[in-house]
């Protein structure tokens, strides 16, 4: 079965921002997320489907590589390389002494040529460090939150190689990860250049992060929200019941304090519970008939 164009996939257009591609993911994510959608095949297929179109688009190089050659251009990835520069030059040395060789005592006393060319031989290249290269790797929100370790595949040095990254616990979106030497190779003896990992982080079907707080989207029905209530809340390792008072009014946030994200300099923010209520829809006869008596109280 051939794979739908990832554009399609995602519902956004072929030059849609990487802002309106995220917006679009998050979207589609929230909507066929497994805790959602326990036990259906259907919807795990499209959440996988979704989350490897963004993966692709999200990335500079692969969605580039995508726009040229479609999903062929994945089929038989990899990184080439060419073959060491000619050797052609080894007899600059015979070619150019029998040349001035056999004009050498035309010259008499003068004979610079020998001096010249014996320094040139002489004089060495200045050492070059290589040059720095970057690669994005996308990385799970909970990962970025708590910290993990990623193995990738990358060029190092010319050669394919398995990397071990550690996901320090709290990176941000775009921070980078330094490997020293790991880059281009040096020219004439000097050091390898360096190579950066810069992170990116997959949206969280309901998670999301504010600097060092966490925000967690929950929904709760309009009868909660009206009369009050409890509402069991899962956000990482915080799983707890909160009171819902009665009135609660959509978008309102409850903050439980310094269970937010903790930085890479040690900072921990706040949990922030923010609310939406859900409107009912396809009421039954009998819940309809309990709306309107319920709206006729209203002044």
């Amino acid at each position: 079965m051939s794979k739908r164009d990832y554009y399609s996939v995602l519902g956004v257009s072929k030059d849609a921002s990487e802002k309106d591609i995220k917006k679009a993911y998050k979207k589609l994510a929230m909507k066929y997320h497994p805790d959602k959608n326990p036990g259906d095949a259907t919807a795990e297929g499209s959440f996988k489907e979704v989350k490897e179109a963004y993966e692709t688009l999200t990335d500079t190089s692969k969605r580039r590589k995508y726009d040229q050659f479609g999903h062929a251009g994945f089929e038989n990835s990899g990184f080439g390389g060419g073959q060491g520069r000619s050797q052609g030059f080894g007899g600059f040395e015979d070619i150019f002494g029998d040349a001035f060789g056999q004009r050498r005592q035309g010259f008499g006393g003068a004979g610079g040529f020998d001096d010249v060319f014996s320094q040139a031989r002489n004089r060495q290249p200045r050492a070059q460090k290589g040059q720095d290269v970057e690669y994005s790797v996308t990385v799970d929100f909970v990962d970025a939150i708590q910290g993990a370790e990623k193995v990738v595949e990358l060029p190092v040095n010319g050669e394919q190689k398995k990397i071990n990254i550690k996901i320090p616990k709290g990176i941000k979106e775009e921070e980078k990860i330094r490997f020293s030497g790991k880059g281009a190779p040096g020219l004439n003896g000097g050091p390898a250049g360096n190579m950066f990992i810069k992170i990116l982080i997959r949206p969280h079907a309901y998670l999301e992060r504010d600097g060092n707080d966490l925000i967690c989207h929950s929904e709760v029905n309009i009868t909660t929200a009206t009369l009050g209530g409890e509402l069991e809340v899962q956000a990482l390792e915080n799983r707890f019941k909160l009171k819902i008072p009665a009135g609660t009014q959509n978008g309102r946030k409850f903050k439980v304090t310094g269970k937010g994200v903790t930085s890479r300099k040690g900072e921990t923010g706040d949990l922030l519970v923010k609310i939406k209520v859900v409107t009912p829809t396809n009421l039954t006869r009998e819940q309809t008939e309990l709306m309107e008596q319920f709206k006729a109280t209203l002044v």
